[in-house]
């Protein structure tokens, strides 16, 4: 186990996939902003930070799944690449 954290998480790189699992995660907020900004409708406002507030709450499962998303996209990357182990 703590060979796989060295190699998969203590990274630099790894930095760059949790900001992108974070874009990702919060896609929900970013659609309902661009569509608020579009129609000058409050209702998706209301949305996006409906959202927020839900998942920035005390008993969300937040942060492991923007990390479960960041190793996905590592490992899917490295499948890509081609690299072995």
């Amino acid at each position: 186990m703590k060979k796989w954290l060295k190699e998969n998480i203590f990274v630099k790189d790894m930095f760059i996939y949790i900001l992108i699992a974070a874009l990702i995660f919060y896609i929900p907020v970013w659609a309902l902003g661009f569509f608020g900004i579009v129609t000058s409708d409050s209702w998706y406002f209301g949305g996006a930070v409906a959202w927020v507030l839900f998942w920035a709450g005390p008993f969300t499962p937040t942060i492991p799944i923007i990390f479960a998303i960041a190793v996905f996209l590592k490992q899917l990357v490295k499948r890509i690449r081609g690299d072995k182990e």
